[in-house]
């Protein structure tokens, strides 16, 4: 059997999501820009300021969050209740953090929420790790970069493409890149919403997203669509002379087989949700 690619939805072969840090008013402004282009963005939520029925100044107003919840364009992802260091907390403390900070915004949001960013660059290690397994969590995101455009082989340490100073440089990279043989690609943006006021440059994320909006070959995805659509690929049942595959998820899924030079090689198959193919 030849072998069978993950393509992601309508068989595009890339995706491109966005993630940005500490619920900040400014996320607002980000999130109008993010509706006009149809990008889609995780935003990352502390919840420490909430306790007690505040609702602080310098954060989103929970009728915020909500809203911003209800919005098929937006995820809300835990951040750590206290924005904590977790390398220097013990491994009770870490997860009773992690697990305030879900409850917290599952309350605020009435939504699920299993997704989460590192508060720092140096606040995973193994004890994060297993500490967010407990927790609930099934991926988390690294404050670093890798330039690169791969899904991550390990969901708890997942690297973003490029802070969002870079990212026009890292689109055009990935705007050229062209090899159907190849798994699908990843463009991962993240950063805080309120340095496009610090620094006086939100046009750098409108270009961006001028940029980049209409191309045909993206799926604009929220970090927890990626991998909800990850894993259910990986859910596939293949028959066992490779002719038959049954979805068993939810999901509508698409793959392709490894593209050669034969006939009917690298053609683009779908796969609905709770049904089998025949791929004769």
């Amino acid at each position: 059997m030849r072998c069978f690619v993950m393509r992601f939805p309508e068989g595009k072969p890339k995706a491109m999501t966005f993630s940005y840090d500490d619920g900040v008013p400014e996320d607002l402004r980000l999130a109008e820009l993010m509706k006009k282009y149809g990008v889609k963005c995780t935003f990352n939520i502390n919840t420490m300021f909430y306790e007690n029925g505040n609702e602080p100044e310098n954060r989103l107003k929970k009728s915020e969050l909500k809203e911003l919840a209800e919005n098929p364009l937006f995820e809300i992802a835990c951040h750590g209740h206290i924005h904590p260091y977790y390398t220097y907390l013990p491994q009770v403390s870490a997860t009773d953090d992690i697990l305030k900070n879900r409850k917290a915004i599952e309350q605020i949001t009435g939504k699920i929420t299993r997704g989460f960013a590192y508060p720092s660059i140096s606040a995973f290690n193994d004890i994060s790790e297993t500490a967010l397994k407990a927790a609930g969590i099934v991926y988390a995101r690294l404050a670093t970069r890798n330039n690169n455009f791969y899904l991550p082989e390990n969901w708890f340490r997942w690297e973003p493409t490029c802070h969002h100073k870079d990212s026009i440089k890292a689109y055009e990279e990935f705007s050229q890149i062209t090899n159907p043989r190849s798994k699908p690609l990843v463009m991962y943006v993240w950063g805080h919403s309120f340095e496009f006021e610090r620094e006086n440059n939100w046009e750098l994320i409108e270009e961006l997203f001028e940029k980049c909006h209409n191309n045909p070959e993206i799926w604009y995805a929220t970090n927890m669509e990626i991998y909800n659509y990850v894993k259910a690929f990986e859910s596939l049942v293949f028959s066992a002379n490779g002719k038959k595959i049954y979805n068993p998820t939810a999901i509508d899924l698409w793959g392709i087989f490894n593209p050669t030079k034969k006939a009917g090689s690298g053609k683009i198959i779908k796969i609905p949700a709770g049904e089998t193919v025949d791929l004769k």
